[in-house]
């Protein structure tokens, strides 16, 4: 573990394996936790970067009411790259996550190798758009809390809230829930309207010369992220590619994930 001073904030990383750089992208309220499961496997055959976005769990901002930015967050993942190599890197990234990976690969050609963009959420891209407002959860958050504003996302983005066990949960997946918790307040008031409204240069993109996958859930199907990355797959000039699980097969299913992602990352 190890933390890397950047322009406002100071990002918590790891550092694992050895091989290729792989950099892992978490989505929105979600930190490096969330590749916990993944990770192991994949330093095995690559150098894996996990880490938590300025704001979120560790990594901690100089001015917490900060404007966010996609470009900034970009500009973290560049230089969490450069503070390991400067080879042509790999880049994992998983919902909210592929925004700021998009940026990056159009801004700095020749720096990604190949990027894998797990079902990025271009609602915008959907003939009906879904009912994930930023500024009503923004509002219910406020009036209700934000236990009303996660279970109102939760609903609208398709996604099942976890069941909580007869008897609580287990203290280590208590605080890590009372974490996401913070991470979501976060998100709904500094991040999500952020999210929504990029628009990645397909144009760009396509010309850059990084080979861009984007993923799909098996299981997934009909939730507004899994329809609008089959879309945006279409604009980027390549088929879905097909992982096991859901929006977070990855953690969910990593022993089934793991492999096909290295094949996807090796081409």
């Amino acid at each position: 573990m190890a933390t890397l001073v950047v322009p406002g904030a100071s990002l918590h990383h790891t550092v694992t394996g050895s091989g290729p750089v792989l950099l892992c992208v978490p989505g929105g309220a979600a930190d490096s936790g969330m590749f916990a499961q993944i990770a192991a496997p994949l330093a095995e055959h690559y150098t894996v970067i996990t880490y938590d976005p300025r704001g979120i769990s560790r990594s901690t901002l100089d001015d917490p009411d900060e404007e966010q930015r996609i470009e900034v967050h970009a500009d973290d993942a560049l230089r969490l790259l450069d503070s390991v190599g400067t080879e042509p890197a790999l880049i994992f990234a998983s919902s909210g996550g592929c925004m700021q990976a998009f940026d990056l690969v159009a801004r700095h050609p020749g720096r990604v190798r190949t990027l894998i963009a797990h079902e990025p959420p271009l609602t915008t891209l959907l003939d009906e758009q879904p009912d994930i407002d930023p500024a009503e959860l923004l509002r219910l958050y406020r009036e209700h809390g934000i236990e009303a504003a996660i279970g109102k996302f939760m609903a609208d983005a398709g996604f099942e809230a976890p069941a909580e066990p007869e008897g609580g949960f287990p203290p280590e997946m208590a605080q890590a829930m009372a974490q996401m918790q913070t991470n979501f307040e976060f998100f709904i008031v500094h991040l999500m309207k952020v999210i929504g409204e990029f628009t990645p240069d397909y144009e760009t993109l396509r010309t850059s010369g990084t080979r861009i996958v984007v993923g799909v859930g098996e299981t997934s199907a009909g939730q507004p992220a899994h329809e609008a990355a089959v879309l945006a797959a279409g604009l980027l000039g390549v088929k879905p590619t097909y992982f096991p699980g859901d929006h977070g097969g990855f953690a969910a299913e990593a022993a089934a994930f793991a492999p096909l992602l290295r094949e996807a990352l090796d081409g």
